[in-house]
C-alpha cells in the first residue's frame, strides 16, 4: 500500500484546524468554569499570587470568629454593668427613703439593702461569656487577635464590679443599719461613687466593643478585597472569551472551506492526467 501524500495547502489547513480546535476547547472550559487560570502551567505568576491572596483571605476570615467572640464577651460584661447600675440606683433609693424614718423603718431598709446588695455579687459572677468574665470579683482579661501573626491585637482588662470592689458596704457592717442621718449620708456617698465607677467601666467596655466592631468590618472588607484581587488574576472575561470562541469557530469554518478548495484543486489536476 502506497502512502497518502497530502499537498502543502491541505497539510497547512489540517494543522490550523487542529490548533483552533484545541484552543476552542480551552476557551470553552474557561467559559464553563469562569477561570482563565486553573493551574500553574496556564500562568504561573498569576496562579501562585492568586493562591497566596486567597490563602490570606481565608486566614483573615478565620480571625472573624475570635473577634465575634470578643464582641460577645464585651456584650455580656456591658449587660452585667447595666444591671448592676440599675441595682445600685435602687439601693440608693432605699437609703434615701430611710432618711427621717423611725428606727424600725430604718432597720427594715437596712435589711432590704443587704439583700439587694447580695444580688450585685450574683450579677457580677454571672456576666461571663465562654469562660471570660470581665466584671467578676476576680475578673479576667480579653485578648483578641487582629492579624494572622498575632502582632496586632486588642487586650481589654477586666474591672471588678462586685459590691465590695465598688465600695458598697453592708448596711449592718458599714452603715450602722442607717441608725442616723450621717450613716445614710455615708451610704449615699458610697453609692454615688460606685455609680461613677460603673459608668466609667461601661464607657471603657463600650469603646472597646466599638473597636472590635470596626475591626470586624475591616477584616471582612480586607478579605473581600484579597479575594477580588485573586479573582482579577485568574478569572476569565466571559465576554472576551465568548468573542474569541466565535472568532475561532469562524476561523474553523474558513479552514474547512480552504481544505475543500485545496482538495478540489488537487482533484482537478489529477483529472488532467
Amino acid at each position: 500500500m502506497t502512502d497518502v501524500t497530502l499537498s502543502a495547502a491541505t497539510t497547512s489547513a489540517l494543522l490550523l484546524t487542529q490548533r483552533t480546535t484545541a484552543l476552542a476547547a480551552r476557551i470553552s472550559n474557561r467559559i464553563a468554569t469562569g477561570l482563565r487560570v486553573t493551574r500553574a502551567a496556564d500562568d504561573a505568576p498569576a496562579f501562585f499570587t492568586a493562591q497566596s491572596l486567597t490563602s490570606r483571605a481565608g486566614d483573615l476570615l478565620a480571625l472573624k470568629d475570635g473577634i465575634n467572640q470578643g464582641i460577645s464577651a464585651l456584650g455580656g460584661a456591658l449587660a452585667g454593668i447595666s444591671a448592676i447600675t440599675a441595682l445600685t440606683n435602687q439601693l440608693r433609693g432605699i437609703v434615701a427613703d430611710a432618711r427621717g424614718g423611725s428606727a424600725e423603718s430604718r432597720a427594715a431598709a437596712a435589711a432590704q439593702f443587704d439583700i439587694l446588695r447580695a444580688q450585685i455579687d450574683s450579677l457580677a459572677g454571672d456576666a461571663g461569656f465562654s469562660g471570660i468574665n470581665l466584671i467578676s470579683a476576680s475578673p479576667g482579661s480579653l485578648t483578641v487577635a487582629f492579624n494572622e501573626t498575632g502582632t496586632s491585637s486588642l487586650t481589654v482588662p477586666g474591672a471588678a464590679s462586685d459590691a465590695a470592689s465598688l465600695g458598697i458596704g453592708t448596711a449592718a457592717g458599714s452603715f450602722n443599719n442607717f441608725a442616723t442621718d450621717a450613716d445614710i449620708d455615708a451610704a449615699i456617698a458610697g453609692l454615688d461613687k460606685a455609680i461613677g465607677a460603673l459608668r466609667s467601666t461601661s464607657s471603657t467596655l463600650g469603646s472597646n466593643a466599638n473597636v472590635l466592631n470596626i475591626r470586624l468590618d475591616f477584616t471582612q472588607d480586607l478579605a473581600n478585597t484579597l479575594r477580588a484581587g485573586a479573582g482579577n488574576l485568574v478569572n476569565a472575561d466571559l465576554n472576551e472569551e465568548a468573542a474569541k470562541l466565535l472568532s475561532l469557530r469562524l476561523k474553523t469554518e474558513l479552514s474547512l472551506i480552504g481544505q475543500i478548495i485545496a482538495n478540489d484543486s488537487q482533484q482537478a489536476v489529477l483529472k488532467l492526467f
